[in-house]
């Protein structure tokens, strides 16, 4: 079961008229119910005449912020004619206050004119800065607008902004650089573009090139017959080519005497070459490959470094150098093939390695050229800066005289600035501290224009067209009561009946506690207790403080309810008291579920004129138990439920579920008897019916849901006679259980859990 919630006052106990150490343990919000003279108005008083000794969680609240509205506060806040203090009229300490507030008003506003005088005066002089300023950037443009067209790959970044190219130029040192000299190296740096050239490459001197092979007869050793005969015919060589060309032609005879060849006459050719024969022959060829791949690479780099055409002087020495490399390459070439076709032939390569280094110390001659070509190009970014620095200096040397007399200006324009601006700043601070003091004074009193503006909007909401709050001429913070008149607005002091006193005494209270009463914006933490606010109220006025009553509630819920971390959280425990059963209702009927939180009392005077506080709680019966909440103020349909939830006669519980399921279904949602029993019995039976283990069926529930239709088409007495259906048989129990179950089966089982507390 869960318990209450105890904050701030956990207990207290009251001797006054008609209390004898009546006590109570109060919750967070807690809710007082009592006719007329049962003692409200003495228990709302004791918070404040100490006729209640109050037991606190922690420290305890000071005075000043327990507020009580009650006969006392409507009476002290309502004067002869009407206004409220704080909100209508300004006492002897608040009008001194005010008093020394309008001096230094005044004071301060001396200081503002000083102030604004200051701004104006600084404000003058920048803008006159910038007017002079744009003459001079005017002035400077046009006196260089030659130089800057002729020589304009100098001004990028600079051609369209005014501003930013005199800010440039006034950092430029002058030079005594000439017209004719930017223009010449204008003219080399910025002129056409300049062509670029690669370094020749160098033909290879590899030793590649020689062979010991070539110069040596490579011939076979071999010892067989035929090998011998070949070798001294001194025809190895022929006989090998002649072989190698027509002996597919020759069909297998011999293409000089047509003889048949001998079967095995590629086994004798073959063996007519011995193992170091075979080896230099390869090797040979080899040679061939290397030397050929060297010269294609060395034809190709000639090729490339003719087609290069940088301008040298040496280009008809490397091309004839290269047609001596190129001659003596093919001719090496064919003495290679040669060298081939006959090994046995001593054959002698021209050298080509003196010739190439010849050619490339030629190429190196022209490359030292080229890279003084290009180093030359490659300086031209730093002779563009060079020559951008001349032209811009030449520039400055222009413009001296007026740069110089600008700076003058800027500094005296700047030193007049900062006086005027200091100045300002000193007058700006004085005005703030006379600002701050006023504030002190003013929080001292009561700022009540929002309240006004807030109460007069709570007039025309709860309907009293009749008459609003406006603030008296020449009095701030005093206000007065004005009446519509025909059209005019009348002040009045009087005749404002008790309803509209009590009306708008509550709105200043609400105001009170909801904002702040310091220009500061500071809302305190707060106590709240309420006695009777709809006094000789009308409806309208009635439903307007419940639903402000309410939201003081649920400010004060917030310190309960977690998850709101961010809610405002002021009001930290609250207290009401009525006699006012429909008020009671309306500012209640959300809090009943919450009883951990929320607290119902009733307040009762018995034959004894002796007063006492009931707490209303009753044990849950239907829900496992606990405690729950009980309203002290219930309706006819409440106290049918109630009488549902307690009752232990079961006769006495089917007479209350005809009169709730009449009350509910035939007169709220509209069913008729007859429908009502189709919709429940004829559609849904197999929910009142169980299947038994054996086959059977259970109808017990059935008989009892029909017996409670039933009921609504005979009258409420003489029903139970025993003819239709006996419930002083069944159990309790079972009737709620069946009753509860029309709900579930009608879709209105969250109307019987709200009902029953659930």
């Amino acid at each position: 079961m869960k318990n209450k919630v105890r904050v701030h006052i956990t207990g207290i106990t009251i001797n006054a008229p008609t209390y004898k150490n009546v006590t109570f343990s109060p919750s967070m919000i807690n809710f007082f119910y009592g006719k007329n003279g049962t003692g409200k108005s003495t228990l709302a008083r004791a918070f404040k005449d100490g006729c209640a000794a109050l037991e606190w969680k922690g420290e305890p609240f000071p005075d000043e912020r327990i507020l009580v509205y009650n006969e006392d506060f409507i009476l002290k806040n309502i004067q002869s004619y009407g206004n409220i203090p704080g909100v209508f009229t300004i006492s002897e300490v608040n009008a001194q206050k005010k008093k020394e507030a309008d001096e230094k008003t005044a004071e301060k506003a001396e200081f503002d004119v000083l102030t604004a005088s200051a701004t104006d005066a600084a404000n003058r002089i920048t803008e006159e800065h910038k007017k002079a300023e744009e003459a001079y950037v005017d002035d400077i443009w046009d006196k260089t607008e030659k130089i800057r067209k002729k020589f304009p790959s100098t001004q990028t970044g600079y051609m369209k902004d005014k501003k930013k190219f005199v800010k440039h130029l006034e950092e430029v040192l002058p030079s005594s650089a000439t017209n004719e000299e930017c223009t010449e190296l204008y003219q080399t740096v910025y002129g056409k573009k300049q062509q670029t050239y690669t370094a020749y490459s160098f033909v290879p001197t590899d030793k590649g090139t020689i062979s010991d092979l070539m110069q040596i007869a490579i011939i076979s050793r071999a010892n067989t017959d035929f090998a011998m005969f070949i070798r001294t015919i001194g025809n190895m060589d022929w006989v090998t080519a002649g072989h190698n060309i027509y002996h597919q032609r020759a069909g297998g005879k011999c293409p000089y005497c047509q003889q048949n060849m001998p079967d095995n006459f590629e086994d004798m050719l073959a063996a007519c070459y011995d193992e170091q024969y075979r080896k230099d022959l390869s090797e040979l060829k080899r040679f061939q490959n290397t030397y050929q791949n060297l010269m294609m690479s060395a034809k190709k780099v000639i090729e490339a470094n003719l087609q290069n055409t940088f301008p040298t002087k040496k280009a008809d020495e490397y091309k004839k150098q290269t047609q001596l490399l190129l001659t003596v390459i093919d001719k090496n070439i064919t003495l290679l093939q040669r060298k081939l076709d006959n090994p046995a032939e001593p054959i002698a390569l021209e050298d080509l390695i003196p010739i190439s280094v010849a050619l490339n110390e030629i190429a190196a001659e022209i490359n030292s050229e080229i890279k003084a070509y290009m180093d030359v190009l490659a300086d031209i970014p730093g002779q563009k800066q060079r020559c951008l620095e001349m032209v811009w200096g030449m520039m400055a040397s222009e413009c001296t005289s007026d740069i110089q007399a600008w700076a003058k200006r800027t500094e005296d324009d700047r030193d007049a600035w900062r006086e005027k601006s200091e100045e300002a700043k000193n007058y700006k601070v004085k005005s703030a501290e006379l600002e701050r003091q006023i504030a002190l004074l003013n929080s001292q009193t009561v700022n009540t224009t929002k309240a006004m503006q807030d109460i007069n909007k709570a007039i025309r909401d709860a309907g009293f067209r009749g008459f609003k709050l406006q603030e008296k001429a020449g009095a701030k913070y005093v206000y007065e009561l004005v009446r519509d008149n025909g059209g005019k607005p009348e002040v009045v002091n009087q005749n404002l009946s008790e309803g509209e006193r009590h009306f708008i005494a509550f709105l200043y209270f609400y105001h009170m506690v909801m904002g702040s009463q310091s220009d500061e914006g500071k809302v305190e933490d707060k106590i709240v207790v309420i006695d009777d606010p709809v006094s000789s109220m009308d409806s309208s006025s009635l439903f307007i403080v419940a639903s402000l009553v309410r939201e003081m509630i649920a400010v004060c819920y917030n310190n309960y309810d977690l998850e709101k971390e961010t809610a405002d959280k002021h009001i930290r425990q609250f207290f009401c008291m009525t006699h006012n059963p429909y008020f009671f209702r309306e500012i209640t009927y959300n809090r009943l579920a919450d009883y951990e939180c929320a607290s119902f009392f009733e307040i009762t005077k018995d034959g004894n004129n002796q007063t006492s506080i009931a707490e209303c709680e009753e044990d849950v019966k239907l829900t496992g138990g606990g405690k729950i909440n009980r309203s002290p103020v219930r309706n006819t349909y409440d106290s049918y439920w109630h009488e549902y939830c307690t009752t232990d006669n079961p006769e006495t519980l089917m007479m209350v579920i005809r009169q709730i399921l009449e009350y509910y279904f035939i007169q709220m949602i509209g069913y008729k008897s007859g429908n009502l029993r189709y919709d429940l019995l004829d559609k849904n039976e197999p929910e009142f019916v169980k299947k038994m283990d054996d086959g059977s069926e259970d109808r017990t529930e059935y008989v009892a849901a029909a017996a409670m239709i039933a009921m609504l088409n005979v009258g409420a007495t003489g029903f139970n006679d025993g003819l239709y259906y006996d419930s002083s048989a069944v159990s309790t129990d079972h009737l709620r259980l069946v009753f509860e179950k029309i709900f579930k089966v009608m879709k209105q089982e969250q109307h019987y859990n709200m009902m029953t507390g659930r």
